[in-house]
């Protein structure tokens, strides 16, 4: 795959990178929200606090989070996500938009 600025994989970082942000989203989560109680895997970071993450339930989707960086549970509709049906929807509907503005 190949990331466009501002986005780039976190597996070219340390492993801890991933773990923090996983951990992260686990701790913002609310119930009620798209995410909660979905096992989600770090694969890249973009500009700020986004991050997208890949939906460990088979599903093939992905998500965009903004996280906020809260010390406990975020209060409904935070953090911020938007779920794709795929990484190519994402790539698509986000990353290529976000990379043209980036370049201007």
């Amino acid at each position: 795959m190949e990331w466009l600025e501002p986005w780039y994989a976190v597996s070219t970082g340390p492993e801890s990178v991933a773990l923090t942000l996983e951990r992260q989203l686990a701790i913002e989560v609310p119930p009620g929200h798209v995410l909660y109680g979905v096992q989600a895997k770090l694969l890249a970071r973009g500009n700020g606090d986004d991050a997208l993450f890949e939906l460990m339930d088979g599903s093939g989707r992905v998500a965009g989070v903004h996280l906020t960086w809260g010390k406990s549970t975020e209060r409904l509709p935070f953090p911020g996500t938007t779920v794709y049906g795929s990484l190519e929807e994402w790539v698509s509907q986000v990353m290529v938009p976000e990379h043209e503005d980036w370049s201007d």
